[in-house]
């Protein structure tokens, strides 16, 4: 091909605004600058209101001008024609035709390459075998022959095994095959041609496979030929415009100098792109026209492979997803069960544990219930001498009054009792906590007189009733006040010749949003560094429940349970519960 270059435009003023034309740039900015300027000069030439720019791009550079609308007009080949004219504004001006073929609009199509002295003679033959190509986009070159593959029965996945896209310019393809680095290349039509004619290689070295028979056409191809490159506006160029530069192009020669350099024989109407939409369709990568299972399929069929593995890798995973629902199915209930029978054990432990309290507290209750008894005894003794002596019954009277006082105290040492022994159902209730801890002190009172143990009480705030579950706390503070009381004989025990005094003060403090109760003692202290913990105990014959249980009954009323040493000695239990305040509940 003979480039000639044309002189610019006499008019160069700078008030003129610029129109951008991008061309793709197939074989290089040098290239395209050498085919297509002398166009723009003839249009500057016969247009003057208006600056003519090329822009040399290549088909990612296009599409992206294309789409930012920093383009007036494109000139590109009729692959990428119907691809940005599907996604795209674009309105078609003019179609180059060729010269060889008696001025048709016909001059696309690819050609399949080898090296003169290869063994390969047929298509077959390079299937699978290394290849370079310009881009799997690539129309005039790449598509046309996967097109005509997938025509004569031959998988494109299978003959492009070993592809390698080297873009532009499309020289390297066959300088990569001249020096043995593939061993087959996909070129657009005339490329082989030009490039020898150039002087840039030795067009006897190679060979193109699987020829088409076109008498008229002077290039070697390996497809059936496709329109020719095609002018269009773009959604920013001007309609007036269009209009002029379309009567400029039809009305050139074919011994245009322009015309010459472009290597055509002119320019005609936009033809019809239909052939270019069949090959798109046929090799599903119609834009804009695939629902997303044709797409899907498409992609299953071209990577059969990865796909069916990827399947069978979702099959294990859901197959593995639903074992291990099962396995924390069946996991869960027998976690259910176990949590059911786990709490049936704590509440039979806790029944026993106030059953043993009630063993250690025994000769407090046989003290306090012997009490009321020997009372009515001599009441009743004292009553029936009266009854002999027929004495008025002004002064019986007193006697029977008397009786009735000690059987309602020993009924209500028997009531504490069944209370303590009584089976906890955790309900809550609003109760006068004062009370709580004078009939708890009761059924500690001999223990204690025994022991020596003096106990205080303590009061802060407008004691208010709260709502505990009963049973629960009276077990908790019988637990506390036992501690503190061996706590006190234990350290009597180890100094006995200081002068000792034990104490246990109680202290309670009603606030508004809760109520405190601590129990502090001047025995020996903690002796163990995490007191509540299960089955740890300082005592002989301790089995380390009663703290354990003690905080498992107060974090049941959301409340906090506080131990800690106090200097020089002893140790203080601070329970801490939230309040349920109204005025109804006020002591």
């Amino acid at each position: 091909m003979t480039l000639i270059s044309l002189p610019a435009s006499s008019q160069t003023t700078t008030d003129k605004p610029n129109v951008n034309i991008g061309v793709l740039a197939t074989r290089g900015h040098l290239y395209t600058e050498q085919r297509w300027q002398p166009t723009i000069n003839w249009l500057n030439r016969l247009i003057t209101d208006v600056n003519f720019v090329l822009h040399p791009l290549d088909l990612e550079a296009m599409e992206h001008a294309v789409s930012q609308q920093t383009l007036d007009f494109v000139l590109t080949n009729p692959g990428q024609s119907v691809t940005l004219g599907r996604q795209y504004t674009l309105s078609w001006i003019a179609t180059l035709t060729n010269k060889t073929l008696g001025d048709s609009h016909f001059g696309i199509g690819s050609a399949l390459v080898v090296r003169a002295n290869s063994t390969y003679q047929t298509i077959e033959d390079v299937a699978g075998q290394s290849m370079a190509a310009v881009s799997d986009k690539a129309f005039g070159g790449y598509l046309t022959l996967r097109y005509e593959i997938a025509l004569q029965g031959i998988n494109p996945n299978d003959f492009f095994a070993d592809v390698h896209y080297l873009g532009f310019p499309i020289d390297a393809n066959l300088y990569q095959l001249r020096d043995r680095n593939v061993e087959a290349v996909v070129v657009p039509v005339c490329l082989l041609e030009n490039m020898s004619q150039e002087g840039l290689i030795d067009k006897q070295k190679f060979r193109v496979l699987n020829l088409k028979d076109n008498p008229n056409f002077a290039c070697q191809v390996s497809t059936p030929l496709y329109p020719n490159w095609s002018l269009a506006k773009t959604e920013r160029g001007s309609d007036q415009l269009a209009k002029k530069i379309s009567r400029v192009l039809l009305s050139m020669t074919n011994d245009n100098p322009a015309i010459i350099a472009a290597g055509a024989s002119g320019w005609t109407s936009s033809v019809n792109l239909l052939s270019i939409d069949k090959v798109y369709q046929a090799l599903d990568i119609l834009p804009l026209q695939q629902v997303w299972w044709k797409q899907a399929l498409r992609l299953f069929r071209s990577h059969q492979q990865w796909a069916w593995a990827i399947f069978i890798f979702f099959i294990i995973l859901n197959a593995y997803h639903f074992w291990l629902e099962y396995c924390f199915s069946k996991n869960k209930q027998e976690l259910d069960k176990t949590l059911h029978r786990l709490k049936q054990k704590s509440e039979m432990l806790e029944h026993s544990q106030r059953v043993a309290i009630v063993g250690e507290l025994g000769s407090s209750l046989a003290h306090e219930i012997n009490q009321p008894l020997a009372a009515i005894r001599n009441y009743s003794e004292g009553g029936l001498l009266r009854l002999a002596k027929q004495l008025p019954y002004q002064d019986i009277t007193p006697v029977f009054e008397k009786i009735q006082s000690e059987v309602d105290r020993a009924d209500a040492i028997v009531n504490r009792l069944r209370t303590l022994i009584t089976k906890r159902t955790v309900e809550k209730q609003l109760y006068d906590i004062e009370k709580l801890l004078d009939d708890t002190i009761e059924l500690l009172h001999f223990r204690l007189q025994k022991q020596e143990v003096n106990i205080f009480r303590e009061i802060a705030g407008k004691a208010t009733k709260t709502e505990v579950d009963l049973v629960g706390l009276q077990q908790v503070i019988i637990n506390v006040i036992n501690n503190a009381m061996e706590a006190c004989i234990t350290y009597f025990e180890r100094y006995p010749d200081i002068g000792y005094h034990p104490e246990i003060i109680i202290r309670t403090h009603y606030q508004q949003d809760k109520f405190i109760l601590e129990v502090v003692d001047n025995g020996t202290g903690l002796e163990h560094d995490n007191p509540v913990d299960a089955f740890v105990s300082t005592k002989k014959e301790g089995l380390g429940l009663g703290l354990a249980i003690c905080r498992d009954v107060i974090e049941m009323h959301k409340g906090e349970l506080i131990i800690q040493s106090l200097q020089p000695n002893g140790c203080m239990v601070k329970i801490s519960l939230p309040a349920l305040v109204s005025e109804n509940n006020r002591i």
